[in-house]
């Protein structure tokens, strides 16, 4: 699924229309309703790890939270969107071209999941005013063009990707949200200490999380303290720091978790301005095809355990 790079890269190519009203809308999402989006104004966007949320209001003035009631959701039973579409398997990673680094399933370790770091609720006056975005495996977002089948499914058809919702502005312009799940939630309360790429990232946090005795595939995955990190930046950090992903973090010297950390701000900065100059991000992991010690492996393979902590 798009990592945090990409999606603040979403974030950004959705600002331009904040402060428009939504004058038509289209999409396949049955439990959103899209329908129920139309004339509502998009009065704010912010960006948490993987997640996008949309501000949405009835008014083009924001009001001031608990001075009315919030506006109803276009469906207060849909809690969730509903699974993603198997037909939207061939669609990319990106707003015209995925930036060709290859995305495996995420890996997510025994008992935990996707949960970002939130704290708290919302004030109940801002209950359903936020739409919740969560990508897919080839989630995206497209502004003012729809994305096209780059060639045949199984059965030999040319089928375009079908968009999960679609938005159009008063400004002529429009959104395209395609192989995404979404939901209607309070105001978000995050916590910037987990974000990789929030200037308050919580290293002291991070490199605690780091210590402990599971493997360290595992810890990177967990969005409490890598929120935004996924699979390509899990594979290539592990690779440049010369860290086996099975590795015990509490076997790890406490340098060799600092360094790890450094690589993983590192990366994601340089892949999220990547994303804004248009110059794909380079990996290293993924152009070798065998370890240190010949064994025939996978591209995220990282070589053998690191011996001598």
């Amino acid at each position: 699924m798009p990592e945090g790079p990409l999606v603040r890269k979403f974030h950004h190519l959705i600002s331009p229309f904040v402060g428009q009203q939504v004058v038509k809308t289209g999409g396949s999402s049955k439990k959103l309703q899209p329908a129920g989006l139309q004339s509502l104004w998009l009065q704010d966007t912010q960006v948490h790890g993987k997640k996008l949320f949309l501000r949405f209001d009835p008014d083009e003035e924001m009001e001031a939270p608990g001075s009315s009631p919030p506006p109803e959701p276009p469906q207060k039973e849909a809690q969730k969107e509903g699974a993603v579409d198997p037909k939207q398997a061939g669609e990319p990673s990106g707003q015209k071209t995925p930036d060709g680094s290859s995305q495996s399933a995420e890996l997510n370790p025994p008992g935990e999941d996707e949960s970002e770091c939130l704290e708290g609720d919302a004030p109940a006056g801002d209950a359903g005013r936020w739409l919740r975005v969560s990508f897919g495996l080839f989630g995206s977002v497209w502004v003012n063009e729809f994305s096209r089948a780059k060639k045949a499914n199984k059965r030999g058809d040319w089928r375009d990707p079908s968009p999960r919702l679609v938005l159009y502005f008063g400004g002529g312009g429009f959104l395209a949200f395609y192989n995404c799940q979404m939901s209607w939630s309070s105001s978000p309360v995050v916590t910037p200490a987990c974000d990789i790429l929030s200037e308050k990232f919580h290293r002291g946090q991070a490199l605690e999380a780091l210590g402990q005795a599971q493997p360290v595939c595992y810890t990177l995955l967990d969005q409490r303290y890598f929120s935004g990190l996924g699979n390509i930046i899990k594979n290539e950090v592990l690779y440049r720091a010369g860290i086996h992903p099975l590795s015990l973090g509490s076997a790890l010297s406490a340098p060799r978790r600092e360094a790890l950390v450094d690589h993983v701000v590192e990366f994601s900065t340089a892949w999220l301005q990547g994303k804004f100059q248009g110059r794909p991000q380079h990996t290293q992991v993924y152009q070798k095809e065998q370890c240190p010690a010949g064994h025939q492996v996978m591209k995220e393979a990282f070589g053998p355990p690191v011996k001598g902590l």
